[in-house]
């Protein structure tokens, strides 16, 4: 009788290998960072879902959908530099606590709006403008003790565990903001959020790790905070690694994610469906980021990484090409799923790009740098809000993605050593 063959050695060691990757980074102070990710991700594509349906019942106004997103994300370009740059000086952990405990309080207020019929249009404007400057924190802040929670040569994995958690929450988060809104109703999406941000303040408290802010300055903390600013875009201009992946990240944020505040009127207009369907479909998208993002964390190497960015930047903005054009629901469906893989590369290598590029006592103003460029989305929602009033929804989506392809592949050319770079903080 034959004993059963053992695992051939060339196939068994990559699997080990990957494994291996995902267990050297967890920590308990990373355990809670991550923790504190997966409730203010589900929560803000939660809100993101709801908002849009709730905004576009409210009003029927296409153009009034994408200036919710803008205000939502207006905060990152207005103070995200800002932001990165105060991190470097103060208390990580403390800043974390506060952000968290703030948006506790928000959306109580919020509940009690809607439960009292007192809600508008205004006050729901309002309430994202400040979510959206709690997470344009997330960055400089949260991330940045994520890559001091780990050893520099698990910042790759680390960050890929952590995009997959926060791509995971595009799965729950949406489908439940479209069912809570269409069975419940917007109050119930409120006190979720006040619910989540409470356990996510909770865990805050609980991090023991201590940022590494800066020395203590002699001049005002404002003048101090602006020359971190300057310092920051002078290490930009100075590496073309960061110069390339920072136009990308602008370009995608103008010209690509800006049509997920299209998706809830697509979903009513043209694939005819109900909230709870229209919040299936971003969570197709995120179900294929997490797998995306679960792979480059087990299997990106140095090497790999700007090469895995730009492709599936471009891959991403064909993707929505095509769902621009989908007829029905069951092809637009499985087309965003498709899309989440793309989203996840870009995603993912666009956080651990700046990180390798940057010293540990920079990383909280280039970080800030990045959230600046990731701010250019609400220009992007105005544009296909005003784009979609004007010419229809899936016309806009398709031409701001077509837009984006052209303008990122010519990026590409520009920089066509960007390809072959190796970012050289993380070997």
């Amino acid at each position: 009788m034959h004993s059963p063959r053992p695992a051939h050695p060339a196939r068994a060691r990559p699997f080990a290998s990957s494994i291996d990757r995902f267990r050297s980074v967890w920590s308990r102070d990373y355990a809670k960072l991550f923790g504190i990710g997966i409730s203010s991700n589900t929560m803000r594509w939660l809100e993101t879902i709801a908002l849009g349906v709730f905004v576009y019942e409210l009003t029927e106004s296409p153009f009034l959908v994408g200036f919710v997103g803008f205000l939502r994300m207006a905060p990152m370009l207005l103070l995200g530099a800002f932001i990165g740059a105060l991190a470097d000086r103060l208390n990580r952990k403390v800043m974390l606590i506060a952000t968290n405990l703030s948006l506790t309080a928000l959306y109580v207020a919020l509940a009690l709006l809607v439960i009292t019929d007192l809600i508008a249009v205004w006050h729901v404007s309002v309430g994202a403008f400040l979510a959206g400057v709690v997470w344009a924190t997330d960055f400089p802040v949260r991330r940045a003790l994520v890559a001091d929670a780990v050893r520099p040569e698990r910042i790759a994995s680390a960050f890929g565990v952590d995009m997959a958690s926060s791509n995971f929450s595009r799965v729950i988060g949406p489908l439940v903001g479209g069912t809570f809104l269409q069975q419940i109703g917007m109050e119930a999406v409120y006190l979720l959020g006040a619910a989540m941000f409470a356990f996510a303040t909770t865990l805050a408290f609980t991090v023991t790790l201590r940022s590494r802010p800066g020395s203590t300055p002699r001049s005002p903390i404002f003048a101090t905070v602006a020359s971190d600013l300057r310092s920051g875009f002078r290490l930009v201009r100075a590496d073309t690694i960061l110069q390339a992946t920072l136009i990308i990240t602008i370009l995608m944020n103008l010209f690509a994610f800006p049509y997920q505040h299209m998706i809830p009127v697509i979903g009513a207009e043209t694939l005819a469906a109900n909230p709870t369907m229209i919040g299936l479909l971003l969570s197709a998208e995120g179900l294929g980021a997490t797998f995306g993002a679960l792979a480059i964390a087990a299997r990106a190497r140095p090497r790999h990484f700007t090469r895995v960015y730009v492709f599936a930047s471009l891959s991403f903005l064909l993707v929505i090409i095509a769902f621009g054009f989908a007829p029905w629901y069951w092809v637009a469906l499985p087309l965003l799923f498709i899309g989440g893989f793309g989203m996840s590369g870009f995603g993912t290598m666009q956080s651990i790009i700046v990180i390798s590029c940057t010293r540990p006592e920079m990383r909280g103003r280039v970080l800030g740098v990045l959230a600046v460029s990731i701010g250019f989305g609400p220009i992007g929602a105005l544009n296909v809000g005003w784009l979609a009033s004007t010419m229809g929804a899936n016309a806009a989506v398709i031409a701001i993605a077509i837009a984006g392809f052209v303008l990122t592949a010519g990026t590409v050319i520009v920089y066509r050593r960007f390809l072959t770079r190796i970012p050289r903080h993380i070997h």
